[in-house]
């Protein structure tokens, strides 16, 4: 299939017509009025959306809202607790197996069995970020703010109700990509991340950031409670995942 991305300021379309484009594709996906919300705030500033690959079909403003609101749909419908892993796509490489064998005096049944368990790790690693984003967003809902999944906004995973508040979540400190980077210049967009590094006595202990979300979610909070998200909840919550959905993570 040929790529052709577009964003929505390629197209020569007026706010109406988005409008009528999106309520006849949103009654069809019948998602939930969450995207109605998100919608109006990208209609405020066109660059929010983003570069969605078109393929070789209609390349059109409609076919662009349909594949708009298509990924908020299955990111809906497919959330990342009910996700089951699939087989790393690539073989595993023998040499490093073999130098494995060697440094640590490990036999070949025992350094099949490591590789499996750093297949499990890995995988683990690949779906946290995405169960992190369905527990906050979770829980802060009742305060006014929306979960833009299906990367339906340029950047962003989370945005206040009244769209004053962009926030992109990460789970550790690591440098982002250049265009994650570029689009907050100038923006209202805050960055928070749950992990980060503290160190005692050349030692390295996590530090978790919390506090500063719960502060993020505060100060744009719509209801008359406090967020209190914290480390020993989100933990509960992966557990219960985990217990559910032992298909989440794979050994191959």
């Amino acid at each position: 299939m040929a790529v052709n991305k577009k964003t929505i300021t390629d197209f020569e379309v007026t706010d109406r017509e988005l409008k009528i484009a999106y309520k006849k594709y949103r009654d069809i996906y019948n998602v939930s009025r969450d995207l109605d919300i998100i919608f109006s705030i990208a209609l405020r500033d066109k660059n929010r959306f983003p570069s969605i690959n078109l393929g070789g079909g209609d390349i059109t403003y409609e076919h662009y809202i349909e594949r708009w609101i298509k990924s908020y749909s299955d990111a809906e419908n497919n959330l990342p607790s009910k996700h089951t892993a699939n087989p790393k796509s690539s073989c595993s490489d023998p040499a490093i197996k073999k130098l494995v064998e060697i440094v640590t005096g490990a036999n070949e049944s025992e350094s099949n069995a490591q590789e499996r368990h750093h297949n499990l790790f890995m995988s683990a690693e690949n779906i946290q970020g995405d169960l992190l984003e369905e527990y906050i967003a979770i829980n802060v809902r009742q305060f006014g703010w929306l979960w833009c999944k299906g990367n339906i906004l340029r950047a962003i995973d989370f945005c206040s109700e009244d769209g004053s508040v962009y926030l992109q979540v990460k789970n550790k400190n690591n440098t982002e990509n250049s265009s994650s980077s570029a689009i907050r210049e100038g923006t209202e967009i805050k960055k928070w991340y749950r992990l980060g590094t503290s160190k005692q006595g050349g030692i390295c202990f996590p530090a978790y950031k919390w506090e500063s979300l719960n502060e993020i979610i505060n100060a744009n909070n719509s209801s008359s409670n406090k967020c209190n998200l914290s480390e020993d909840a989100y933990i509960r919550f992966i557990t219960e995942v985990a217990t559910v959905n032992k298909q989440i993570v794979s050994d191959l």
